[in-house]
């Protein structure tokens, strides 16, 4: 029997270590906390967040995107990282009246349907920053909210990319038109 040489009976090893260096700086996982974009993502769901950077050199996020904000950037109106859609992108007007959301005078539905808000709102969203809404529109933590208003995509830690936990609801998160 041929024995193999040191060096290649820890090579698995560094590959799998190797793989878990690179996962780790390229996604994290996050849990749902709370009913914001419900049903979306439930209360208490495992996810894998892409660590992705936007600013307007960098690229900026794509309309309907599931992103989740820094908790220091939105701490005005939630505890914990803040997890919400992209509705308006740097130069939109949003337009919150009637209960229809509309986006540069269009009616946005989210990519699962959702549509509405109650309140009345209109905004243009600056340069650098996007306007969020959670799908769960009863919950106003998000660029509706006074305290919040449009956030800097800077403040975007990444982008929802998985439900993991339960698995009974794995899968991807919809997002984008």
């Amino acid at each position: 029997m041929q024995e193999f040489p040191q060096r290649r009976r820890r090579s698995p090893y560094a590959i799998a270590f190797a793989l878990a260096l690179i996962m780790f700086i390229l996604v994290a996982p996050e849990v749902n906390e709370g009913k914001a974009m419900d049903p979306t993502i439930k209360d208490g769901q495992f996810l894998v967040v892409s660590k992705t950077g936007y600013s307007q050199n960098r690229g900026i996020p794509d309309r309907g995107q599931v992103v989740i904000m820094e908790k220091t950037a939105c701490k005005k109106v939630s505890e914990d990282n803040l997890i919400a859609r992209v509705v308006g992108l740097p130069g939109d007007k949003v337009v919150i009246s009637d209960g229809k959301v509309l986006v540069n005078g269009k009616e946005y539905v989210t990519p699962n349907g959702i549509r509405g808000s109650g309140g009345s709102l209109e905004v243009t969203v600056p340069e650098d920053d996007v306007f969020i809404m959670c799908d769960n529109r009863k919950v106003m933590k998000d660029s509706r909210n006074s305290k919040l208003g449009t956030v800097s995509m800077r403040d975007i830690k990444g982008d929802v990319l998985l439900k993991v936990w339960p698995f009974s609801d794995f899968g991807t998160v919809p997002d984008s038109e």
